[in-house]
């Protein structure tokens, strides 16, 4: 079978389920990364599943792109790959790089530059025609100051290169503006240590709830494969606690997203590839938060493996290899599947966990996994890097698996050690 090159990972999620997706297919593959400490567990320091299941572990400064593909051209010719693959954001333009180097296939589209970066998909809205929220891209304090003081508070502050919510916020007035402006101007690298671009993307906020379309572009054509709802919390930033799939929404609704995502992919280049297309319900109508050439993060894609039968890693993994992915739906005997994460209150001391003994038991609950331990330290709650576990559940005849979720998950609360008791509340 196939030989795919994978050049580092997501460390949870789909970079969580990606590797066994690969090998269980009969096919190996190579990883490569700048720092293998990266993938060991946090809490437990366990291997990684990129780690356990790789064929080869390769040590390369992944980050600096000509010397990169100098090193993999070498290891090219001695393992032979068939096809160059990452589920993490932030390699994207490595991949596309490398892979046309090597004359191999990879999964993202040509416009992959564009995509991955969000003032240059609002500029392609624009250009297309397409409904847009007020926007600037400001460079400097006063002119951040200026460009909210036009578009009017509240706002939404958001770096244009960054992923999983990173130093997204709402502010109100002023004074929150200079606190999110000046956040982001001291982190100069993202998360893997590349530098970013100094901008900062200022944007009307979009009142309603959000949804995200997954989709997948093969030789120009693009299948809508169905809906997904999103739930946030932890404002003034955008934490995703939930999601179901697929979204209750009516038919006219369903149809205008639809077009507008379809509209949105023309606009930007999307010609090949899975895309995770985010989208506010506004009162004046769908309008595009973010295009994501890749499937959507949170385990969205075993949400709808579980409803559709269709696997969009198998379908990343063929894309990768040059194939054309099998789109085909199944019947599963699940209506709707959902997803609630774990989100702390705060940051503290966990003392103790309870209500883990009530999960296995609930006629809902497909699986569930927790990531707080008792005696340890949780962060604050301020990006989707948070979460300390998550619980998925069904539903076999309706819509309500985000409220089966929901409902398991509250039996689950963390005390902290300054404080009693907390329910989890989806």
């Amino acid at each position: 079978m196939a030989h795919l090159l994978m050049i580092e990972s997501w460390v949870g999620g789909t970079g969580r389920i990606l590797p066994e997706a690969i090998t269980t297919r009969g096919h190996r593959y190579t990883f490569v990364t700048r720092n293998r400490r990266h993938y060991l567990e946090a809490k437990t320091r366990e291997i990684h599943p990129v780690l356990e299941h790789a064929e080869h572990v390769l040590t390369a400064e992944t980050n600096q792109l000509q010397a990169l593909t100098e090193f993999l051209r070498g290891q090219h010719e001695l393992l032979h790959f068939d096809g160059v693959i990452t589920i993490c954001d932030y390699y994207v333009d490595a991949v596309a790089h490398v892979a046309k180097a090597l004359g191999l296939p990879q999964a993202f589209p040509a416009s992959i530059g564009l995509e991955r970066r969000k003032h240059l998909v609002r500029q392609a809205l624009d250009r297309a025609g397409l409904p847009n929220p007020a926007y600037a891209v400001t460079t400097s304090w006063p002119a951040t100051r200026e460009a909210a003081e036009r578009i009017g508070y509240p706002v939404v502050v958001k770096p244009p290169d960054l992923a999983s919510s990173a130093f997204v916020r709402l502010v109100k007035d002023e004074r929150e503006l200079h606190d999110a402006f000046s956040s982001l101007e001291r982190f100069s690298t993202n998360f893997r240590e590349q530098a970013r671009e100094p901008l900062w993307l200022l944007e009307e906020f979009m009142a309603g709830d959000e949804v995200s379309v997954e989709a997948c572009t093969f030789q120009g054509e693009t299948t809508v494969i169905g809906i997904t709802d999103k739930s946030l919390t932890g404002f003034p930033y955008f934490i995703e606690d939930g999601h179901m799939f697929p979204a209750r929404l009516d038919a006219p609704t369903t149809e205008a997203v639809t077009a507008l995502v379809r509209g949105a992919l023309d606009a930007v280049g999307h010609d090949h590839g899975i895309s995770h297309t985010e989208v506010k319900l506004t009162p004046d109508g769908p309008r595009i938060v973010e295009i994501n050439p890749r499937p959507g993060g949170n385990y969205i894609v075993e949400l709808v493996e579980r409803v559709t039968g269709i696997d969009l890693l198998a379908a990343q993994i063929d894309l990768a290899l040059g194939c054309a992915p099998s789109l085909a739906r199944k019947s599963t005997g699940v209506a709707s599947a959902a997803i609630a994460f774990l989100v702390p209150p705060r940051a503290g001391h966990v003392a103790s966990v309870a209500g883990a003994d009530t999960l296995p038991g609930d006629s809902h609950v497909a699986r569930w996994t927790l990531n707080a331990i008792a005696g340890t330290d949780v962060a604050a709650p301020v990006d989707n890097a948070c979460y300390q576990g998550h619980v998925v559940a069904v539903d076999p005849d309706g819509l309500d698996a985000r409220r089966y979720a929901e409902r398991a998950l509250r039996r689950v609360m963390l005390t902290y050690a300054d404080a009693p008791a907390l329910a989890i509340a989806p």
